[in-house]
């Protein structure tokens, strides 16, 4: 699947950007990111093979919530200014791709 290739690339580029966090922030907002980006990733991947309509449904609903949270936590990396505007901003044009992808999959599932 695109969408979760894409999302995997997106992955690999915020833990190059988590990676860049203050030490005093490893086992806070570091930590959440990435609980926040493999619980997202799961849920796409359980997606991907859950084969009932309305589960698959539900669990993009939820994919789709995750991702919420994942660009809520690195925006506030970036206004405490752990995350460099410019990463941010190419952060923030990858995860608004995989909104859409995610979108037009989750609208597809429910037709």
């Amino acid at each position: 699947m695109k969408v979760v290739q894409k999302y995997v690339d997106m992955a690999k580029y915020v833990y190059v950007i988590v990676r860049n966090f203050p030490r005093s922030e490893k086992y806070s907002l570091a930590s959440d990111i990435r609980c926040v980006l493999w619980e997202a990733g799961t849920l796409l991947e359980r997606a991907s093979v859950v084969p009932a309509k309305p589960e698959k449904s539900r669990v993009l609903q939820q994919a789709d919530m995750k991702l919420s949270e994942l660009k809520f936590l690195v925006r506030m990396g970036m206004e405490l200014e752990f995350v460099p505007f410019e990463k941010y901003k190419n952060f923030s044009m990858v995860v608004t791709e995989v909104g859409r992808m995610l979108g037009g999959w989750l609208k597809f599932v429910r037709q």
